[in-house]
């Protein structure tokens, strides 16, 4: 069983990893980098379900051993209304574990996340979330908690589920809950930027400061036209390339990995 100073243990050094990260990456396809980060600023938070992994914050995975205090405390947090006689009933047949899943099921619906990586030279990364090559992973340097809009989390890598201990707020075990994967997924050395919304839709842009931005890199796979037409429309968005470092990833062909290579500043005054 997982304890609850075991899981504020982990909390704290999530923290500690966060803020010795340098650069947190974001991997997406070309025109939604161009268009919508590095144009109007905004970046889009889903709603985990939606991800590629099924197990992806699956109630099913939770494992519980809990007493009154955790019911009365997933009530007390749940977005449920439930009259006195319905919290009576519920407080009963909580010898059914499918009652907690359906409160927290319910207190997951109103985060939302959206994905970093610690590397931008990952292959499979490139593969999976940037087109196949030709897309575009961008590096920024945000704080750990960003304002109301944000906070950063780095994902843990388990190749074992053990039971949670029942006396641990919600609030620590949903961010537990939303930032735990399994082992298989750990290539993709995964930051999390995790937002409480007020919306009912899967999706929701949410607006940053351009001066969080930090590097640029272009796919191995993009044409030189489409770097040069990604480099106007980004000069035409006010984005001051002189304080973010621009590459663009090449073939080893030395081995099967891939080599970035920088873009000087001078060769970008003449696209």
């Amino acid at each position: 069983m997982i304890s609850k100073s075991e899981i504020e243990q982990i909390l704290r050094i999530d923290l500690l990893k966060v803020l010795t990260t340098d650069k947190f990456y974001h991997y997406t396809k070309f025109n939604t980098a161009i268009d919508f980060i590095l144009t109007n600023h905004t970046i889009q938070f889903s709603d985990p379900t939606t991800f590629n992994d099924p197990f992806d914050c699956s109630e099913k995975l939770l494992k519980f051993n809990y007493n009154d205090s955790l019911v009365d405390d997933a009530i007390n947090h749940s977005s449920m209304r439930l009259s006195r006689q319905q919290r009576i009933e519920l407080k009963r047949s909580f010898n059914n574990p499918k009652n907690y899943q359906d409160i927290l099921k319910a207190e997951r619906q109103k985060y939302k996340i959206a994905c970093f990586s610690e590397y931008f030279n990952e292959i499979l990364m490139w593969s999976h979330y940037a087109d196949k090559h030709s897309g575009i992973c961008i590096g920024f340097n945000f704080p750990h908690k960003y304002d109301d809009k944000f906070v950063l989390c780095p994902v843990k890598y388990l190749d074992e589920l053990k039971p949670i201990d029942g006396t641990t707020d919600v609030l620590r075990v949903i961010m537990y809950w939303l930032t735990t994967k399994s082992i298989r997924w750990d290539y993709e050395q995964e930051i999390r930027a995790i937002t409480k919304s007020k919306m009912n839709s899967k999706n929701e842009l949410i607006e940053f400061d351009p001066k969080y931005i930090r590097e640029i890199i272009f796919g191995c796979n993009v044409t030189d036209t489409e770097f040069n037409n990604g480099i106007k429309k980004i000069k035409k968005s006010g984005l001051d390339l002189d304080t973010v470092i621009i590459k663009r990833m090449r073939i080893n062909e030395q081995n099967f990995l891939l080599k970035d290579e920088i873009i000087k500043p001078s060769a970008l005054h003449h696209v």
